[in-house]
């Protein structure tokens, strides 16, 4: 079986602005984004950020969960007619400021890793009339590996033509999944001029060697290379630090109303006991974080106004004004040990 197809647990990553793409093309189609995001487990923190990377599974599952919602065996074809360039940010703004399609492709080699760690695309064979790339995942069930795989490459096909200006199509096309019953769309999208073959050892896609030596259409050479050597010096997005997430998540909940292990675990998009054995591995407990967050809640509100005993007990989930006073006392007196003070606690409430 083609590498594409094996499930691995490698952890590999994807940004999440692919999710964020794929979920705002899902309800452009009729679907509800947020009911695919928490059942593919895509955290609500995750999709309010565009700098952090989630799990490639995670990913992958939302492809499975679009084509469900969307009902039809054509929904790469249909969510890759929605892409437009910029909508993976500097991954697409490297693309359209190379010089030529030929360069332009050889920034997608180097930079995949912006968008995905799941993928790998390459330079397979050139000679002097003909180009070839591969491309193929790491992870992922077969039908989403298959989903993926003709997405990627019809906005391959389609950022070839629209950079250039001119009607630059793919010789040939190959897929490592079998042949679908039904495939006259994606052969249109893709275009290839010898036709689409399936059952390959993994995805290529060739050109006229000739076609990548095409200038790339408004490309700025002199912002090319800025960003060229920038991203040079980037690494992969960051996963984001769960803990951090976790006190994201804890934070918000706070605010909206008494802080409740459930809510927070919902909004995690998992269950109160895996919540609870994840706090455990990082060394902490709901009670120790709740402590903390209720801490940080009292600080904020103490620097941007002058809240009631009562008001702030309430807004925090105290019981009464007497628990919190409790509690800051408690807060001082772990101040005065972390400075060294050895001073007895003050009334701060």
């Amino acid at each position: 079986m083609a590498e594409a197809l094996t499930t691995r647990t490698n952890g590999e990553l994807d940004s999440i602005v692919l999710s964020k793409f794929l979920l705002t093309a899902a309800a452009a189609n009729g679907a509800d984004p947020d009911r695919i995001a928490r059942e593919a487990g895509v955290p609500d923190w995750a999709l309010a950020e565009d700098e952090v990377t989630i799990p490639a599974r995670r990913t992958m599952h939302v492809w499975e969960l679009v084509e469900r919602a969307l009902d039809t065996p054509d929904s790469p074809v249909s969510i890759a007619g929605l892409y437009s360039l910029g909508a993976l940010g500097l991954f697409d703004y490297l693309f359209v400021n190379a010089p030529t399609l030929g360069a332009a492709m050889e920034t997608s080699t180097r930079y995949l890793h912006f968008i995905t760690t799941n993928g790998r695309f390459a330079l397979h064979t050139q000679d002097e009339r003909e180009t070839t790339f591969s491309f193929h995942y790491l992870e992922g069930e077969p039908r989403q590996v298959e989903l993926a795989e003709q997405f990627a490459l019809a906005v391959l096909c389609a950022r070839s033509r629209g950079v250039t200006g001119t009607p630059v199509h793919p010789l040939h096309v190959g897929f490592s999944q079998r042949a679908p019953r039904r495939h006259a769309n994606l052969a249109d999208a893709l275009a290839a001029e010898r036709g689409v073959d399936f059952g390959q050892d993994r995805a290529t896609v060739t050109f006229r060697t000739a076609d990548l030596a095409r200038p790339v259409l408004g490309a700025d050479p002199r912002l090319g290379a800025i960003l060229s050597r920038y991203a040079a010096t980037l690494p992969p997005p960051p996963p984001a630090d769960w803990r951090d997430q976790f006190r994201q998540a804890l934070d918000t909940c706070l605010a909206e109303g008494p802080p409740a292990l459930d809510h927070v675990a919902r909004r995690l998009t998992m269950s109160r006991r895996t919540l609870q054995r994840r706090l455990a591995e990082s060394g902490t407990t709901w009670r120790t974080e709740l402590d903390a967050a209720r801490r940080r809640q009292a600080d904020l509100a103490r620097r941007t106004g002058h809240p009631t005993n009562a008001s702030l007990a309430d807004r925090l989930g105290y019981s009464d004004p007497r628990s919190l006073r409790r509690a800051v006392r408690r807060w001082s007196a772990e101040e005065s040990d972390e400075r060294g003070e050895g001073g007895g606690p003050t009334a701060g409430a």
